[in-house]
């Protein structure tokens, strides 16, 4: 099952425990419903219903989340969960909002990874000017960087991005 948001109206602003937002669910290429969070830390509402219970049913093949984090029971364990329909949902917006972020910046400055394992970026430029240096022959040397985010596929890219570099 493919699952995808789209028409995704996030507010940062109104977003407290929560993310407040609202899309449009499509769910193997046809519109399914809508899904919604105020941003006060509840539950996400899905419009019709049937929307959340199809979500939950799938997810609930899915395999559980590892976490980096300590199992608060047993601290000699990683803390995991069972997704739902909410963890999907969550991690889809989660996805839309870094790709979201990261196509703003690799339109104004050029990104990339230095061997410390940190993303950097450039000062703003102009699209003639990125085309410019991204065209010469020695930036990865003149930048230090095996990696520059703007050259690989962004799929590729945005990995990158949400892990934050370290690779």
């Amino acid at each position: 099952m493919k699952i995808e948001l789209k028409n995704v109206k996030h507010s940062e602003f109104a977003s407290h425990e929560t993310s407040c937002f609202e899309a449009s669910v499509y769910i193997d290429g046809v519109r399914a419903g809508i899904v919604e969070n105020d941003g006060q830390g509840g539950c996400n509402r899905y419009h019709p219903h049937d929307l959340e219970i199809k979500i939950d049913t799938y997810a609930k093949t899915l395999p559980p989340v590892v976490t980096s984090m300590k199992d608060p029971h047993d601290s000699s364990k990683t803390f995991t969960y069972d997704q739902d329909a909410d963890t999907v949902i969550g991690d889809l917006l989660t996805e839309h909002l870094y790709s979201k972020d990261l196509k703003r910046a690799l339109a104004k400055k050029i990104m990339y990874v230095k061997d410390d394992g940190q993303i950097y970026e450039t000062k703003s430029l102009t699209k003639l000017q990125m085309q410019i240096y991204l065209a010469k022959a020695n930036i990865q040397e003149t930048l230090k960087t095996q990696k520059i985010l703007n050259t690989l596929p962004f799929s590729e890219a945005l990995s990158i991005y949400r892990r934050g570099a370290h690779v």
